[in-house]
């Protein structure tokens, strides 16, 4: 499984809130433990803070973490709870470190509230400074019971390389055995040609030409991973020609009613050395849907898929017959 640690940092806010039941979604797809986590503001150095009204309210919150943790622990979910003193993003950071975190689930704002901006300063900073895999929650669009929290369908952005590959593979190993359907998107990109002038009629037609090539080779392409994937529960490829890929997978996202969206944080044309692609930093930043994005593999791992590895190392057995027809 992709996750045996996730972490779930709190600040005591009903939007932060928001995050946990996918938390426990994943938790329970990967077989994780969840690490409930608060970040209280040092009292040292600021002479406005009270010491008293300090530690009281460092108590109310370990109260509250562990409340929330009992809940979770009644759902065979292993916790652990921790609050820590500094700055909040740096002590996020810091303690994905310690406890080799590989998933934050985070709301994209906090209790400072949603504003203009795509991100709240602190989940800027995680997701930039962490290089981890993390779960981006838009408050307002996620009901508050875990119990109601599914996936039913997910869309897994496909560009052709071996990044979003793996994640298609990742993806279908958490979700096996349950009633899901996997849909497989690649956006063909019609190639831009800026310029002052129209384009000309032959430069048109092979423009098209060039778009209909690349879609035969990604419906092909797309077929044989859904055929790889297709083990217990439902894939189903989806090709699409659009002038912009990032609105097209979130369009697709809404047409689709999915409940969720996976995608590599790079995509082909992106480097390791960039915090998210272009695409993927698109989606995010306008999907009104959760966006679960995974960190590039080990720079040997990606090595061994370009050379023709397979890419889906975790693989299952072949369901009976009469299994699959349950399902």
């Amino acid at each position: 499984m992709p996750f045996k640690h996730i972490l779930l940092p709190l600040d005591g806010s009903s939007t932060a809130e928001e995050a946990v039941a996918h938390a426990v979604t994943l938790a329970n797809t990967s077989g994780a433990e969840i690490h409930l986590l608060h970040v209280q503001r040092s009292h040292t150095g600021e002479p406005s803070v009270d010491p008293v009204d300090w530690r009281l309210r460092r108590a109310e919150l370990r109260s509250y973490l562990n409340r929330l943790a009992e809940r979770l622990t009644r759902r065979d979910i292993p916790v652990t709870v921790s609050v820590v003193e500094g700055r909040p993003a740096e002590q996020i950071v810091e303690y994905c470190e310690e406890m080799q975190i590989d998933l934050i689930v985070f709301t994209a704002f906090g209790k400072g509230g949603v504003s203009r901006f795509a991100f709240g300063s602190t989940a800027q900073k995680v997701f930039s400074g962490s290089g981890r895999s993390f779960m981006v929650v838009r408050p307002g669009e996620t009901p508050a019971d875990p119990e109601k929290t599914a996936y039913r369908r997910v869309l897994v952005s496909m560009d052709g390389s071996p990044r979003s590959e793996w994640v298609a593979c990742q993806v279908a190993s958490m979700m096996r055995g349950q009633e899901v359907e996997l849909i497989l998107l690649q956006v063909i990109a019609v190639p831009d040609m800026p310029r002052r002038m129209p384009i000309t009629q032959e430069e048109r037609a092979t423009r098209e030409k060039f778009v209909e090539c690349n879609r035969r080779a990604a419906r092909a392409y797309l077929d044989e991973v859904a055929r790889q994937l297709q083990n217990g529960i439902t894939v189903r490829p989806l090709l699409v020609v659009a002038q912009n890929v990032a609105e097209r997978i979130n369009a697709t996202a809404i047409e689709e009613r999915v409940d969720l969206i996976a995608m590599s944080a790079h995509d082909w044309q992106s480097g390791a050395q960039q915090v998210t692609g272009t695409v993927c930093h698109t989606v995010m930043s306008h999907s009104d849907r959760p966006v679960l994005v995974f960190q590039d593999l080990p720079e040997a791992q990606l090595q061994a898929l370009r050379a023709g590895a397979d890419f889906c190392q975790i693989r299952h057995p072949t369901l009976p017959e009469s299994d699959a027809a349950q399902r």
